[in-house]
């Protein structure tokens, strides 16, 4: 089945709006054995988007069509899918009830242009909206099925999982040639993408019902599985045989799977071992507590921690001995062993993580250029240091030393700890 979406909008195009919409539904449509091939973007132009859905529907099967359903002057998607239909626009009795009653609830005057989002194309299904005034409707073009939505994320998505999911997945059941998909992300920090791509191209013959495809999400590169079978057993056979393959190269780099997030794997290792972690933070300037407190919970194993820029405050706050700092300097690997013991001895955590660097754009040596970075760990019986040199301007120096400095601690929990 060929699914393509358009996306209607200027403000996709000038850059004002970022479309979180499309990746979702692409997100989405995966697990029920289907890819997005195609992504359209217009502006609020009437002739750019009768053009789209013309061209749209005479080559695909599904069309996800979103925005332009609103009550001002330039929303004219419904208007230009009754044209390329060659049918009038009319009211939805169904439709205009449920604006209707909304505005009534609201206690707000229902405005002649809020009363045209009630209008569809003659014939269309009319599909109410329980988040938003536009309701979603469902038209036959040429060959294809589309679904009109509002581009609103909240009112977009709700309709995605409940209406639009069910009828792709009842529209490929009446297909004779349906190919099946499976679908594995699996999730890596620490390696580049191009190495990433080296450790696995062997396997690209081994496996040919699968395609090996790469992202990158800045610390994270990931590896994206697909399968394809004639049956969904098949498919489902083919991505195990891959993703066992991969994961034997690939080995701990990998630290998670599809959704799995970073900072919850660490609170699951941390969890599983009834441990505590807590911070000491120069460059990250809190990064690093700011991804951890992401996942609920947190106050169970992380106890809390310090973001001290200032040399006096690593003395009075993590107990930074001043001959330390004057010998070897605040970014140094001896400072940041013992912030990382300072940390755990005030907290009485079973771990200490600490940081420390240069960020840029200034402060670079000779002997400690931009992006020379400290990690250290303190466990129960030892305590582990790092250097490290990163590329990149500030932010980029500030994400890839939280992302090496958890790494430490993910593979000192995964290993039983120092």
């Amino acid at each position: 089945m060929r699914v393509e979406v358009l996306c209607t909008g200027d403000e996709l195009l000038t850059g004002l709006t970022v479309d979180t919409n499309s990746p979702y539904f692409m997100e989405r449509l995966l697990p029920h054995g289907e890819q997005v091939v195609r992504t359209t973007v217009v502006g609020d132009v009437r002739e750019e988007i009768l053009e789209a859905l013309q061209v749209t529907s005479a080559r695909a099967d599904v069309v996800l069509v979103s925005g332009g359903l609103g009550p001002t002057a330039d929303d004219l998607t419904a208007e230009c899918a009754a044209e390329a239909a060659g049918v009038p626009l009319v009211e939805s009795a169904e439709a205009l009830a449920a604006l209707e009653a909304r505005f009534a609830r609201r206690g707000i005057v229902l405005t002649a242009n809020n009363r045209r989002q009630a209008r569809v194309p003659r014939g269309a299904e009319v599909v109410l909206n329980p988040n938003g005034s536009a309701p979603m409707f469902v038209l036959r073009l040429g060959r294809a099925t589309l679904f009109f939505l509002p581009g609103v994320p909240r009112e977009y998505r709700h309709l995605v999982e409940a209406e639009v999911l069910p009828r792709i997945q009842r529209l490929r059941g009446e297909r004779k040639d349906a190919t099946f998909l499976a679908f594995r992300l699996l999730r890596t920090v620490g390696l580049p993408e191009s190495h990433l791509d080296a450790k696995v191209a062997p396997l690209f013959a081994e496996h040919p019902d699968v395609t090996f495809g790469f992202r990158t999400q800045a610390p994270e590169n990931h590896l994206k599985l697909m399968a394809r079978g004639a049956t969904q057993a098949e498919a489902d056979r083919a991505l195990a045989a891959a993703e066992t393959a991969s994961r034997a190269i690939l080995g701990s780099f990998v630290f998670g799977q599809d959704e799995e997030r970073y900072p919850a794997v660490i609170a699951r290792l941390l969890v599983a071992r009834s441990e505590t972690v807590s911070l000491a933070e120069s460059c990250t300037g809190g990064r690093i507590a700011d991804l951890l407190t992401s996942v609920p919970g947190a106050s169970a194993w992380f106890p809390g921690g310090a973001v001290v820029y200032a040399n006096a405050m690593k003395e009075a706050w993590l107990g930074v001995r001043k001959e330390t700092l004057l010998a070897h300097g605040a970014v140094s690997e001896a400072v940041a062993r013992e912030m990382a013991e300072g940390v755990r001895r005030a907290t009485s955590s079973t771990w200490g993580l600490a940081v420390t660097g240069i960020a840029g754009p200034t402060g670079g040596t000779e002997e400690k250029p931009l992006g020379t970075v400290f990690t250290a760990l303190a466990g129960p019986s030892m305590t582990s240091a790092q250097r490290h040199r990163f590329a990149g301007d500030r932010e980029q120096v500030r994400t890839f030393s939280a992302a090496a400095a958890l790494e430490v601690l993910r593979h000192a929990l995964l290993a039983g700890g120092p």
